[in-house]
């Protein structure tokens, strides 16, 4: 495993941006998603299609607390950085921190869960996924979570 956080950087695009020319918060809630998704397929190894459609696992946000500090426009640059805080029975914690240029624009503490589509209801967190998270998790204290670089 890499020894630095996970993390994207992505141009903001028009698509992105409201009426006003800024991004319209949801454009950040799907890169938020994207982000989570990347993190269990590039980092973790997890295939997170096959995990929806063959195992029939969903992992739902339940919570989220997002302070944005800087508005961020066409053209713009944003780097996400996932840190994992704590892992539970079916719940996983994590912090994203949105950076330009090493000024945090964003910080946002989420938690999703592993649930099952069939049951519609959290389940425990599998072996075979909680072993890569936990490592990750190691590493994430390790480095201290504060910066995404």
């Amino acid at each position: 495993m890499s020894e630095r956080l996970y993390s994207v950087s992505r141009r903001i695009r028009f698509g992105d941006s409201d009426p006003a020319g800024i991004v319209f918060y949801v454009a950040f809630f799907r890169m938020f998603n994207d982000l989570f998704e990347g993190w269990i397929g590039d980092r973790l190894g997890i295939d997170f299609a096959r995990e929806f459609f063959d195992k029939g696992r969903m992992f739902p946000l339940v919570h989220c607390d997002v302070d944005f500090r800087k508005a961020r426009r066409m053209g713009d640059n944003l780097d996400l950085a996932l840190i994992l805080t704590a892992l539970g029975r079916s719940s996983i914690r994590y912090v994203i921190v949105g950076s330009d240029e090493g000024e945090e624009i964003l910080r946002g503490e989420f938690v999703t869960c592993v649930a099952s589509k069939e049951m519609g209801r959290s389940i425990p967190i599998p072996d075979y996924l909680r072993a890569p998270m936990t490592d990750y998790l190691a590493l994430c204290r390790r480095l201290g979570g504060a910066d995404p670089r």
